[in-house]
């Protein structure tokens, strides 16, 4: 029992080292259970790189998935502006003045508009007016005991009293400073440093995490071609589902790869239990690849997943 938790334990450390290396357009499976087209594939880990199959974690472009979350931000980087000692706020709530964390939550969000608002029109402090009328992006995060805290930055270098701040905020501690490019960076890596998501936060279906206003993110440069092709693009309707909902059918799917296609492949189970069922027989049969990665010789072997 030592040794298995041992070699699962070194399965999901394989994991964090492993970067969104998968494309983002694999095909999507219908639930069923039913198995992918030429399943076989080649027998024996003696096949070669074209024809043999490997099942692998499957990690979703999300702000709620630790490895995920490095596809969000792959995708953000090239917007992302120069904030080197630019104005940073962060408004953390005092839990006596609510009735949860989802309360605060709800109110938190209104409050920091009105706050914005009223330092865009300019606030009068101990007889000087102080303006900060510039972009700015909000970024939400947990603390460990699942209540919610805002940092936000400014595109400026105006000064801003800590004590202002406090009083337009009224719901908490808030903090004045200054912020460097890499420190925006570490900022961006995680949503919550556990790697749980709340429970009072899983019932929501649109989770904004990371907003910006009007000329924070630097534009997207498109080819001629990209520019000609927006007018006939339609957005596929996508089907309501609350986070909760698709943190749960996340954990259930894995990427089965060939060559360089990718299905995703609705599992029986989460991932991180299937393997740790499945790690000692593959080993034994020489079809662990580390890293969390199966090889499927036979359609049988699918089969133990789904």
């Amino acid at each position: 029992m030592n040794a298995e938790r041992a070699a699962v334990g070194r399965c999901e450390h394989d994991r964090s080292a492993q970067h969104a290396d998968a494309p983002q357009g694999a095909r999507s499976r219908t639930a069923g259970g039913s198995l992918p087209p030429n399943g076989g594939g080649a027998r024996g880990v003696g096949a070669t790189p074209d024809s043999r199959r490997v099942l692998r974690p499957f990690y979703p472009a999300t702000w709620f998935h630790p490895i995920g979350i490095l596809k969000v931000l792959k995708r953000l980087e090239p917007r992302l502006p120069d904030v080197s000692g630019r104005l940073f706020l962060t408004f953390t709530f005092d839990q006596a003045l609510f009735a949860g964390p989802l309360d605060a939550f709800d109110q938190g969000r209104d409050r920091l508009r009105r706050v914005f608002y009223h330092l865009r029109h300019g606030v009068k402090w101990e007889g000087r007016n102080h303006v900060i009328d510039a972009p700015y992006c909000i970024k939400l995060e947990f603390h460990e005991n699942e209540w919610a805290h805002f940092h936000s930055i400014f595109l400026t270098r105006r000064f801003l009293p800590g004590e202002l701040l406090t009083d337009l905020w009224g719901y908490g501690r808030t903090n004045v400073g200054r912020i460097q490019n890499d420190e925006f960076r570490y900022l961006l890596k995680y949503v919550t440093k556990s790697g749980e998501v709340p429970d009072w936060f899983k019932p929501r279906s649109r989770v904004r995490v990371f907003q910006s206003s009007r000329g924070f993110l630097l534009p997207v440069e498109k080819s001629p071609a990209e520019d000609a092709a927006l007018p006939s693009k339609r957005k596929k309707a996508r089907t309501v589902s609350t986070l909760g909902q698709r943190v749960e059918r996340w954990q259930k799917q894995a990427l089965l790869q060939h060559g360089q296609h990718f299905e995703q492949v609705p599992l029986r189970a989460p991932f991180v239990e299937l393997l740790g069922e499945q790690v000692f027989p593959a080993a034994e049969d020489g079809r662990y690849l580390g890293n969390g990665h199966f090889l499927i010789n036979d359609i049988e072997n699918l089969r133990e997943w789904i």
